[in-house]
């Protein structure tokens, strides 16, 4: 029998399922976010102060802990404060110099409605919708974290085009940023115009994490290597996979051996493999084995580090691959689901425009390694680099911290 409209609402009431759906809009438009907002405009700004946070409070990495090194190193008069979601263990990875603040709710906007700058590397939805709200002498600098990345992002990504509040809220984000920092001129014409609705100044400097991909790197490797037991003669199979919506977890490569096996005989060498899943898969992806000779990176805060120290990287779809070829080192790309990614998802550009070699299956995958041509691959390297329009020469950090001090003097932004 078919229900009417009036049934059907009074069905939907007794589920909850009107109250769940209607409890975000309610928040946000009529509860306590809209006293948080006024809380905000009403909060004086104190001048010469900079909060700064890695993705969803993770640990000190990414760019804003180049940009925060490098504004010690100048001895710039900062106030400078780090939101994590970990506090104690942040506070044993970050300088002295640097305050370390809860990020949760309330405390992080007490702390981002007083500060000068704010400089992060993802969207500021959690607190916007929390109530954070942003007043004319703030400024916003939007680092993302992300690079010449494949897969679409944000509002770009919802693929069926319905318009739902997250994405009102992702506008509301997009309005307040002042500067975006961009690595290439593809990044800045076509990631940030359609992710960001077109507001905010993009600033071609380069993306300050990939500045040590340029920098002399053996102390940095052999450091590494130490603190996670691995030989100076072994070389290192780095596997990043990116998340899914769908949370797969047959889609990850779990014969990580057999892998660093195709390595040594194309290579020469020993190899070690190690992975490091990413944070919105830690999750779901726990019962995942890869082996007892598989070095566990994935609680390693900095990311570039670990790049530092790889020798080949294989991903899916990571934005990992485009800081890694920087290096020009080996990148393969194992995708058995690209088509379903493509669907649920969405790609910027088709996976065969890169440089890398894409494997849907192990077999391919180990073949890739074995026919490898490493003077093709650069060549195709440098000709994507080019096409999109790539600025990036390891100075990127310098030029953000800059615009900082410009901006605190009072000076106007290049």
């Amino acid at each position: 029998m078919k229900l009417g409209l009036g049934a059907k609402i009074v069905r939907a009431f007794r589920r909850g399922l009107l109250i769940r759906k209607s409890m975000p809009y309610l928040w946000y438009y009529l509860g306590p976010a809209l006293v948080v907002r006024l809380w905000c405009r009403l909060r004086p700004v104190r001048r010469g102060k900079i909060v700064l946070y890695n993705f969803r409070g993770s640990g000190f990495g990414d760019h804003q802990k180049y940009i925060v090194l490098e504004l010690l190193r100048r001895k710039t008069p900062l106030e400078i404060v780090w939101l994590a979601a970990d506090p104690e263990t942040v506070r044993r990875e970050v300088p002295p110099g640097v305050r370390v603040a809860k990020y949760a709710p309330l405390s992080a906007i007490r702390e981002l409605s007083s500060a000068q700058f704010w400089c992060v590397n993802q969207s500021m939805t959690y607190f916007i919708f929390w109530g954070l709200a942003k007043k004319r002498s703030q400024c916003y600098i939007q680092t993302y974290h992300g690079s010449l990345g494949i897969k679409r992002i944000g509002a770009d990504s919802f693929g069926d085009g319905t318009v739902r509040l997250w994405e009102r809220v992702l506008w509301r984000d997009a309005t307040m940023i002042d500067y975006l920092i961009a690595n290439a001129t593809w990044e800045a014409e076509t990631v940030y115009q359609s992710r960001f609705f077109g507001f905010g100044k993009p600033l071609l400097f380069g993306h300050p994490r990939n500045d040590v991909l340029f920098s002399a790197q053996s102390e940095t490797r052999r450091r590494f290597r130490e603190s996670f037991g691995i030989g100076a003669d072994e070389q290192i199979l780095f596997y990043a996979p990116t998340h899914r919506h769908n949370r797969r977890c047959d889609v990850i490569v779990q014969n990580l051996m057999a892998l660093g096996n195709a390595c040594e005989k194309r290579f020469g060498g020993r190899w070690r493999a190690m992975v490091r899943l990413h944070p919105n898969m830690v999750g779901y992806a726990r019962g995942v084995d890869f082996g007892a000779e598989t070095v566990d990176a994935t609680r390693y805060p900095d990311m570039q580090e670990l790049l530092i120290a790889s020798d080949v990287l294989l991903s899916d779809y990571s934005s990992c691959m485009f800081d890694f070829m920087l290096t020009r080192r080996p990148v393969f790309v194992y995708a058995p689901d690209i088509e379903e990614y493509q669907r649920l998802q969405g790609f910027y550009y088709p996976m065969s425009e890169t440089p890398f070699p894409v494997a849907y299956t192990e077999k391919e995958l180990a073949d890739n390694i074995a026919l490898f041509d490493d003077a093709a691959y650069r060549a195709k390297v440098e000709t994507f680099l080019k096409g999109k329009g790539c600025c990036e020469d390891g100075h990127a950090t310098e030029r953000v911290v800059d615009l900082i001090e410009r901006l605190a003097a009072g000076q106007e932004a290049p």
